[in-house]
């Protein structure tokens, strides 16, 4: 079942798409159900979100603003719009995003209905890639093991303490070149989409590729570079810490201050203080 959090400050549209729409058909299940960016960027710290569906407009926080936090959060995660304004400047930002359907107000239960089989079918044709990918990846690095040359194998690529010893692989080549890539671009809004399109590969054999690399997820690891300069920023700088938090590409200080002590176990105030 693929998980599905529902965001729209209009109660009556909210409990409309929960009554309406035959999700467990779908294959789909609704975990939550809020009013207001906060709450939903509160699910989403908790649960792996699939589908975000979200009106654009909503006080305090869009439902734009919303989603490029949940793709911070969630890279893969496939966001759906509600709107009430047929206006080309939401729709263009929506594009932007690579938002997987734009409905509007009054929806029309078939056009929503529609756009969330889509995105389904879509999952599960990346579920089926990345299953096939993950039986074929062991083969094709044994395949490329035989085929690099001595002396590349005894060639050094890493030179952080992010980066795992002893990957002297061709792909790890690729990978540090893009970690460094990574390095130079921390305030920005990085996915593995764009860094996917940048290298001329799928996202979902990129990510592959990256986690065989690394040992980690490129979401998970673009996290860990993001905190790793905030420590060099709050050591080195005198940046308040929304700052600094701004400077490694956090939009929202309690998300980041909340991630910081998850990985430091401590706050950043006090790992300055230390």
């Amino acid at each position: 079942m693929y998980k599905v959090l529902l965001a729209d400050d209009e109660m009556l549209d909210l409990e409309g798409m929960k009554a309406f729409v035959p999700w467990k058909e779908l294959g789909m299940e609704v975990v939550g159900g809020v009013t207001n960016g906060f709450a939903a960027c509160k699910v989403l710290e908790t649960e792996k979100i699939d589908i975000l569906v979200t009106d654009v407009r909503m006080p305090n926080m869009t439902g734009l603003e919303l989603a490029g936090k949940a793709l911070e959060r969630w890279k893969d995660i496939k966001i759906i719009f509600v709107s009430g304004y047929q206006d080309f400047h939401y729709a263009k930002q929506a594009l932007s995003l690579n938002a997987s359907g734009y409905v509007l107000k009054p929806m029309d239960d078939q056009e929503l209905i529609d756009s969330l089989a889509k995105v389904r079918n879509a999952l599960d044709e990346e579920r089926k890639r990345e299953a096939a990918f993950g039986q074929i990846m062991p083969l094709a690095r044994n395949e490329a093991m035989l085929r690099i040359p001595e002396g590349d194998i005894r060639q050094s690529y890493g030179d952080s303490e992010l980066l795992p010893a002893g990957k002297h692989t061709k792909n790890w080549k690729l990978i540090h070149n893009i970690v460094d890539d990574l390095r130079e671009r921390l305030q920005d809004n990085v996915t593995l989409r764009d860094v996917a399109k940048e290298y001329s590969f799928s996202p979902n054999y990129l990510g592959q590729l990256f986690k065989v690399e690394t040992g980690k997820h490129f979401s998970e690891y673009l996290i860990a570079l993001r905190l790793e300069k905030a420590c060099e920023l709050l050591i080195d700088t005198n940046l308040k810490i929304y700052e600094v938090a701004d400077r490694v590409g956090y939009r929202y200080l309690p998300y980041f201050s909340r991630q910081f002590k998850e990985a430091y176990g401590m706050t950043p105030l006090e790992y300055r203080r230390q």
